[in-house]
């Protein structure tokens, strides 16, 4: 193989499949990245067998073939080499040679035939969306999926087609057993994705290579087909592995009514966490909520660290019985911050009903976004 490609568009292309390459070394070839002559320009892939990403890079070639080499290696060097033409020449050692100016490098590869095979384009059966409309959806759930990879039906993000009203949403919920985030957009087409109305599940992994596949895309298209969710922009295309598991029946964990509706000001109520977050340690974690019919108290007080007191200036009772005050009710600080920085209203809505059941946080200018989180003890 040998080919001259410019330094910036293949350091682009590269640093596009990091994400997929399987850090774990469980096969040294899931850590390397495929370069292979494709036509004008060049194949660039990765897989970690789960998830598998196939792009392109525009590239002068004199000789076909392919190589894999260590893609981090891969993409630190030629990040660090100088803007301009990069030579890259391949032997049958599967050894790739990377030359710019004076300055020559050797990267030892493995067979490309040892790489498994990456997935076709399917035939048919996609529907296009707004890559910004996915990639906000995602991003505003994807921090509530559990951490624990043992437990993978809440390790990941649970997709949807609903009906509301007569009217076609793409659902999306996470929960990792405290707190659940769910959010959800209008789509016209999603009928046309066969298994959608049942639900499918994307690994947490699955999820944020999409929000980094999607970058600055405009539209992108979507395909189901049996246990893979297939992406596709232009020229890339990125395929994602179903799970195979239940999804909790996260619809019994939404409560029907509230008893207390309070107003607050977002960035005011962010920043307050945000600095009484500040004390919380591994074991106290919580911060306390003392509220009447007239102010707002945020506590924290943890004996690792120290205590802090602040008083919400603007707040408001928006709906409630007077009787049942004054409240008192412990969060975890972080269940609050995460969906709050997600948030763009001036306003969000905290909906209460008691300490042993989940409250509700959203934007009320926009219902179909909030996050259900569980009190504790603070």
């Amino acid at each position: 193989m040998e080919i001259r490609a410019d330094q910036e568009t293949l350091v682009k292309a590269i640093s596009a499949v990091l994400g997929v390459v399987d850090k774990r070394g469980t096969m040294p070839i899931l850590s390397n990245v495929l370069i292979k002559t494709n036509g004008n320009g060049l194949e660039i892939g990765a897989t970690d067998l789960e998830i598998s990403f196939k792009g392109y890079c525009p590239a002068q070639i004199t000789g076909e073939g392919a190589v894999t080499v260590p893609a981090h290696q891969f993409s630190s060097l030629i990040k660090e080499l100088p803007a301009g033409e990069l030579e890259l020449n391949s032997n049958g050692k599967h050894t790739l040679k990377i030359k710019r100016g004076d300055s020559l490098y050797k990267l030892s590869g493995i067979n490309p035939d040892q790489f498994p095979p990456l997935p076709s384009m399917p035939e048919g059966g996609f529907v296009e969306m707004e890559g910004k409309v996915l990639k906000e959806m995602l991003r505003k759930v994807i921090f509530s999926c559990s951490g624990d990879d043992y437990q993978y039906h809440l390790s990941s993000v649970f997709m949807v087609a609903v009906e509301e009203n007569e009217r076609p949403f793409l659902r999306m919920v996470t929960t990792d057993g405290h707190r659940l985030t769910l959010i959800q957009r209008e789509n016209p087409l999603l009928g046309l994705l066969p298994g959608l109305e049942k639900g499918i599940l994307v690994s947490r992994k699955g999820a944020g290579e999409i929000i980094r596949f999607l970058g600055e895309e405009e539209k992108v298209s979507l395909n189901l087909d049996g246990n893979t969710l297939t992406v596709l922009a232009g020229e890339k295309l990125l395929a994602i592995r179903l799970l195979d598991k239940k999804f909790p029946e996260y619809q019994r964990i939404i409560p029907e009514g509230f008893v207390h509706r309070l107003g607050f000001n977002r960035e005011e109520l962010f920043a307050t966490l945000k600095r009484l977050s500040l004390l919380t340690s591994d074991r106290f974690k919580g911060v306390l909520f003392k509220i009447s019919t007239e102010t707002a108290e945020v506590f924290h007080q943890s004996p690792d660290v120290g205590e802090g007191q602040e008083v919400l200036q603007q707040f408001t009772v928006e709906n409630s019985d007077p009787e049942k005050f004054p409240l008192e009710m412990g969060f975890n600080a972080r269940y609050l911050l995460e969906p709050l920085a997600m948030m763009t209203g001036e306003k969000v809505t905290l909906e209460i009903n008691d300490i042993d059941r989940p409250a509700k946080l959203l934007d009320p200018n926009d219902p179909n976004y909030y996050s259900l989180v569980m009190p504790m003890s603070a």
